[in-house]
C-alpha cells in the first residue's frame, strides 16, 4: 500500500484527494490542514486519516502533495525542511519553481503538477514537470496519480504560465461563457436552469464531436455556418463585441500574473 500525504484540504487539495481515493492504485491517503475541520470532513469522506501536524504526515508518508496556496510554503519551509531530507513531494502551487521547492524543502525529489477543479471528477489536464533528479518510481507513481486526476501533459516549466492560461484559469473563463449563453437563452423566454442544462448538453456534444472526428473548430464552424443564417448572425455579433480579442487577453492576462508570481 503506497502512503501518500497531503498538506492542504482545500478546493484542489480536496478535488485530487477525491480523485485519488477513486483510482484503483492501493493508496493510503493521510490529510493535513490548518483548518482540521476541513481535514476531518475530508478524511470521513474518503475513509482517510487526518493527522494533526505535518511532522506527524510527512514520518508515516512516502510522498507528500504540497496542496496550498504558494504564499503559504515559505512558512512551511522551515519545519519540512528538517523532517526528512529527499522526501518526495508533488507541489501544485502556481508559480513556485521547482528550483525554490528543491532549495525550500531540502529535497531533490520534486515534480510539479498544474491542475484544474475537473479533477474531482478525474477530469483534470494536468501540466506534469519533473525535477532532474526525480527517481523513476517516484515519476511512476506521479504519473498514475496524475492520470486518476485526469489527462495529464508533460511539459517544460517555462511554459507552466501558458498552461495555466489556457487551463488552469481558462475552466473559468469556459463557466463565464457558458453562464452568459444561458443567460442569452433567459433573455430570449427560457428558465434559466433549462437553457443552462441545454447550453451544458451543447457544449459536452461540442467537444465530443471535435475529439471524435479530429476536425478543428473552425473546420467545425465553417461546416455550420450558413450563408445569410442564423450562425453568422451570432458570430458577426461576437466579432462585432471583439470576444476572440478578449478571450486571448484573458488567457495571456492569468498567464502573465502566473510569471509575475514566479519573480516573486
Amino acid at each position: 500500500m503506497r502512503k501518500i500525504g497531503f498538506i492542504g484540504c482545500g478546493n484542489m487539495g480536496a478535488s485530487m484527494a477525491r480523485a485519488f481515493s477513486l483510482s484503483s492504485h492501493d493508496l493510503k491517503l493521510f490529510l493535513y490542514d490548518s483548518d482540521t475541520d476541513k481535514s476531518t470532513e475530508l478524511a470521513s469522506e474518503l475513509k482517510a486519516q487526518a493527522v494533526n501536524s505535518v511532522e506527524s504526515l510527512i514520518k508515516q508518508t512516502e510522498m507528500t502533495i504540497l496542496a496550498v496556496k504558494p504564499q503559504i510554503l515559505p512558512l512551511i519551509y522551515p519545519i519540512l525542511s528538517k523532517l526528512k531530507e529527499n522526501h518526495s513531494y508533488i507541489s501544485i502551487a502556481a508559480g513556485v519553481s521547482i528550483n525554490s521547492l528543491s532549495k525550500g524543502l531540502n529535497s531533490n525529489q520534486i515534480i510539479r503538477f498544474m491542475p484544474n477543479i475537473a479533477a474531482s471528477v478525474s477530469k483534470a489536464v494536468t501540466a506534469v514537470a519533473y525535477s532532474p533528479e526525480a527517481d523513476e518510481l517516484f515519476i511512476q507513481l506521479a504519473n498514475d496519480l496524475a492520470f486518476a486526476c485526469g489527462t495529464p501533459f508533460p511539459l517544460a516549466e517555462n511554459l507552466f504560465p501558458a498552461f495555466i492560461g489556457i487551463s488552469g484559469s481558462a475552466i473559468a473563463f469556459f463557466y463565464q461563457f457558458l453562464h452568459a449563453v444561458a443567460l442569452g437563452g433567459t433573455k430570449e423566454g427560457i428558465p434559466y436552469a433549462q437553457s443552462l442544462a441545454i447550453s451544458s448538453q451543447t457544449f459536452s456534444g461540442a467537444i465530443e464531436l471535435m475529439v471524435e472526428s479530429g476536425s478543428s473548430p473552425q473546420e467545425i464552424i465553417t461546416k455550420i455556418t450558413s450563408a445569410a443564417g442564423t450562425t453568422i448572425e451570432g458570430i458577426a455579433a461576437l466579432e462585432s463585441g471583439g470576444m476572440n480579442a478578449a478571450v486571448m487577453d484573458a488567457v495571456s492576462a492569468s498567464s502573465q500574473r502566473a510569471r509575475d508570481l514566479e519573480k516573486n
